[in-house]
């Protein structure tokens, strides 16, 4: 974490000096001998990381360097403060504001000195405790991570008695071991830590167990030669090999030459907790995923584990159910987590206090045994790459099984400075290349995904989130308040969470840089000034009627989020927050848009209210939020909202607007049709449209990026979609003419919804092959439709089915069923008799089915 840390600091200096050169240009020499000292010390700390767990002088060292790269940022963060405070005072009176910036540098410069004094201090230090070495090796490193390991491979815990909920697993492997194709492929089993913790370790006797070969033999053989001699061998046999836990590419490259491909069944099954590892040993061998336990299934698993320990002596009592299932819900189906409670449980007195007892304590409990989960959990977290680590470890500010918005957590991880620049690649599509590899270590769980694939909302389990608060916590990276956290513990975290339901008066928030609240039904921190170097204010949801003034004073603020808070204003000072990033003012009663949003320059991410009106034209000789990516929820009225204001915002990703869009067709078609980076567009004319005729005509032909459309009046009979779209809504668009015929030609579309009057026609024709793609198909308020005509072959992918409101539907279409993949219905105020009609078409196929009767 140390490196991370340095790193971060190291980043933020080298901007400042370039962003803030002027207000760093009398103490610029001071700052460049700091960012230079650190660069050396960056150099041995990856090996130290790894090596602080076994020596406690090196975790004294990389403590006392993340102490320094901290006061380092803070000095320079105070610095900018104090300079765009003296420069508001400038346009009052010029000798004031000089006598102020004296001040000001005398005070960095005294600050800077101890910074130096430290850092030599560190340095001197390095030589006396012995340490001068460690960037020349990783003998100990690996010896480490090598005991490590070894505590997860031999957890005592690999009867077969113990296997509980894998019978589909098994039966599915089973299948893709015996049949299939004919050339050796590779079966990779992912999941999380201790989900595979059984599986046999073959690879290590190979040359032993095959070849019969002795300790001599291995003596004077090279790698190469004994990789030669088992592929020759197994060349002429079919075999199937199990490679236990492989953490990296390159140990599967260095393998795979022993491991021929006879072309005649031979498989290798490999487990992993990196789907990236999968994906690249066999691209055509999709990998299975094992999933968490079921309540069920955990219950089962404790309870025997239990028993055997017990050697079938005694039986559980009747009260231990009751208990026993709520010990396992904290484990969240993570058989590891409940085999060690298993365990701990058979040598406790079996009576209610004891397990009472380890329910009050589940997570306390398993942290005592680091050779049993800690250290294991702990292990996936040593592997991260640097630039991970404070991404995971901020997953620790969100309350316990929380889903987590994607979009939510990859702006913050941006506003915070995590996210590495790669390139012209916008940092946002870099952070979501970070979820998704946390995600491929199985560190953080999908919880839904969008109809694009790309994830919707995550979430982190309960053990891992235990590890990542107790190990930032000790890196001084963030706190936690809750109920029962008395104030006093508080411990200086940079990234502050505030679960609780009344406001604590906290005390030496002045250095804190993130402030998340959740669940309180007060106001909150009314004193602003107080956090002064704050990068992330997210009040999500929080009861604020009004926003502190002093706000204004949070020049550092990069994230503002205030979705779902009372307030009706945002007050004046706001227009200061000039390195603001994303501004969320969601399902809030702000109206209209405040005229100082125009001056937020750096602004990447607005959210508005829906029915908002847009803020006045800006100056025409100032540019216009050029950096903006993303506006959704705005509301617009006369042409010159469009060719005086929006037409000036180039760069939109994402797009959401409602108005009366019918009357500036010319100029919003031309401004969409320049809008070629858009991923997501939301139209919304109000009122109902006249006729097609005079329905702007938008086209979204020449849109390669486009892949979530919703349209709300706003569609002719001669549309033109985008080529990639894998989401439409439609709705109001007064369609006669069948749009199925258009739409299932369309690839790439897994979510169609047809909402009221989208189509006005009385038939619906589904070709075959048409729709190769749909997964997700609503159609809602359809009063006119009667016959839906579905041909075989279509809609093969079809998942899930809605149908609401559809009255004068009375033929279900016999092409559809029964299709095998279909898992949810739900019908919604439709006749009687249609339910009974596709119960009896759908056959057996209808109890495995998830569906909801009329409602």
């Amino acid at each position: 974490m140390a490196e991370y840390i340095v790193s971060l600091v190291l980043d933020r200096i080298a901007t400042h000096l370039i962003d803030e050169a002027v207000s760093l240009s009398k103490v610029s020499t001071q700052v460049e001998w700091i960012e230079d000292e650190l660069r050396r010390i960056q150099c041995f700390l990856k090996d130290a990381d790894a090596k602080q767990d076994g020596d406690e002088r090196i975790r004294n060292w990389i403590a006392d360097i993340r102490d320094v790269a901290y006061d380092s940022d803070d000095v320079i963060d105070i610095y900018i403060l104090k300079m765009a405070q003296q420069r508001k005072f400038m346009c009052f009176d010029y000798h004031p504001f000089m006598l102020g910036r004296f001040i000001a540098r005398h005070k960095i410069n005294r600050q800077i000195n101890k910074v130096k004094t430290k850092i030599q201090q560190i340095n001197y230090s390095r030589g006396t405790y012995g340490i001068e070495n460690l960037g020349r090796g990783g003998e100990v490193t690996g010896l480490a991570v090598g005991r490590l390991r070894e505590k997860r491979r031999s957890s005592p815990h690999d009867c077969e008695e113990d296997t509980v909920g894998l019978v589909e697993d098994i039966k599915m492997l089973e299948a893709r071991v015996i049949h299939g194709e004919p050339r050796r492929s590779v079966i990779s089993i992912i999941g999380m830590a201790g989900l595979e913790y059984r599986v046999k370790e073959i690879l290590q006797y190979l040359g032993k167990t095959i070849l019969e070969l002795g300790k001599a033999d291995f003596d004077t053989m090279s790698n190469e030669d004994l990789k030669e001699l088992l592929s020759k061998f197994l060349e002429e046999r079919r075999y199937i090999i199990v490679l236990d836990d492989i953490w990296k590419i390159e140990v599967w490259d260095d393998l795979k030459a022993a491991f021929p491909d006879p072309e005649n069944g031979s498989r290798i099954v490999l487990t992993t907790r990196f789907k990236d590892i999968a994906l690249h040993a066999d691209p055509r061998s999709p990998p299975h995923e094992l999933c968490l336990l079921s309540d069920e299934d955990s219950w089962k698993l404790l309870s025997k584990k239990v028993c055997l320990e017990w050697n079938s002596t005694r039986t559980l009592p009747p009260w231990s159910e009751e208990l026993g299932r709520q010990i396992v819900k904290k484990c969240g189906g993570l058989p590891l987590a409940i085999v060690v409670l298993g365990g701990l449980l058979s040598r406790k007195e079996a009576s209610y206090s004891e397990w009472l007892k380890v329910l009050q304590s589940v997570h306390w409990q398993l942290t005592q045994d680091p050779t049993l989960c800690a250290d294991i959990l702990a292990l996936s977290y040593h592997d991260l790459p640097f630039y991970l680590k404070p991404c995971f470890l901020y997953l620790g500010l969100f309350p316990e099984d929380f889903e987590i918005s994607a979009r939510r957590l990859i702006l913050l991880w941006v506003a915070e400075g995590f996210v590495q620049p790669r390139g012209q690649e916008p940092l946002e599509d870099v952070a979501e290349d970070y979820l998704e590899e946390l995600i491929g270590r199985s560190m953080i769980q999908v919880a839904a995904r969008k109809s694009n694939g790309r994830i919707k909302t995550c979430s982190i389990h309960d053990l891992l989130r235990e590890f990542a608060m107790s190990k930032a916590k000790e890196d001084r990276f963030l706190e936690v308040i809750h109920q029962d956290v008395k104030l006093k513990s508080f411990t200086r975290g940079r990234h502050l969470s505030v679960h609780c339901r009344v406001s604590p008066a906290l005390k030496n928030t002045s250095k804190v840089r993130s402030l998340l609240c959740f669940d309180l039904d007060e106001p909150v921190f009314r004193e602003m000034k107080k956090f002064k170097l704050l990068r992330v204010l997210d009040l999500e949801g929080i009861h604020i009627a009004r926003l502190d003034s002093a706000i204004g004073k949070l020049v550092h603020l990069r994230y503002l989020g205030l979705r779902g808070t009372w307030l009706k204003t945002l007050p004046s000072s706001v227009c200061y927050l000039v390195k603001l990033q994303t501004l969320d003012l969601r399902s809030t009663l702000v109206s209209p848009i405040p005229a100082v949003v125009i001056k937020l320059q750096q602004l990447r991410h607005l959210f508005f209210n829906e029915l908002r009106e847009i803020v006045p034209s800006p100056p025409p000789s100032r540019t216009f939020l050029p950096n903006l990516q993303t506006l959704h929820g705005l509301s617009i009225n006369g042409t010159e909202s469009v060719e005086n204001v929006l037409n000036k915002l180039t760069n939109l990703r994402e797009l959401g607007l409602c108005g009366e869009l019918k009357l500036q067709e010319k100029a919003l078609g031309m401004w969409i049709l320049n809008l070629k980076g858009l991923h997501c567009l939301k139209l919304h004319a109000r009122g109902l449209c006249p006729p097609a005729a005079a329905i702007p005509k938008l086209d979204f032909s020449s849109h390669t990026h486009l892949h979530k459309l919703h349209l709300v009046g706003l569609v002719n009979k001669t549309q033109k979609f985008p080529p990639n779209l894998t989401e439409l809504s439609l709705k109001n668009s007064f369609l006669t003419e069948d749009p199925m015929e258009k739409l299932e030609k369309l690839p790439n579309l897994r979510v169609l919804k047809l909402k009221q009057s989208s189509y006005v026609g009385k038939e619906m024709i589904c070709s075959s092959g048409g729709f190769p793609q749909l997964q997700i198909l609503k159609l809602s308020f359809l009063f006119i439709v009667e016959r839906w005509q579905i041909a075989e072959k279509a809609m093969c992918s079809l998942r899930e089915l809605e149908i609401v409101e559809c009255k004068r539907l009375k033929i279900v279409p016999r092409g559809l069923w029964p299709v095998s993949s279909l898992c949810s219905l739900r019908l919604g105020y439709m006749p009687a008799d249609i339910e009974m009609k596709i119960q009896e078409r759908q056959g057996e196929n209808w109890y495995r089915i998830k569906h909801s009767l009329p409602f």
